[in-house]
């Protein structure tokens, strides 16, 4: 099974280094990392939580804001955190949730997944 997108999401990290500063960078390497939209939602509110904090809602921030949130934490999250998460969100984002401020920050979120992100197509 291949995977293709939609639209093409350019990264936003440009290059991240892992090297400490008193050792010599070696090799680069890239990694392609298929998540679902709620472990994008997981790591996007993340980011934009530690951003953020509150005060600004999903809903207001840009598409490079996102991906940039997105991709910063899936690159330090481990997966057991990143799947915690998205199982978090997604029980949020269920419409018999009893706290409907935290659920309708949870849907902006996923709101602003769905701008940043194109769904992964089967092919």
């Amino acid at each position: 099974m291949t995977f293709s997108l939609e639209r093409p999401v350019r990264s936003m990290l440009d290059q991240h280094t892992m090297v400490d500063p008193y050792d010599e960078p070696h090799a680069k390497v890239r990694i392609d990392v298929l998540v679902s939209r709620d472990q994008l939602a997981a790591a996007v509110e993340m980011g934009g939580h530690n951003y953020y904090g509150g005060e600004m809602q999903p809903d207001a921030w840009t598409v490079e804001e996102i991906r940039y949130f997105a991709e910063f934490n899936i690159l330090h999250m481990g997966g057991l955190e990143l799947q915690q998460g998205a199982e978090g969100l997604a029980e949020i984002a269920d419409p018999g949730y009893y706290d409907r401020a935290t659920r309708a920050r949870v849907l902006a979120v996923y709101r602003a997944v769905d701008r940043a992100y194109p769904k992964a197509v089967s092919r």
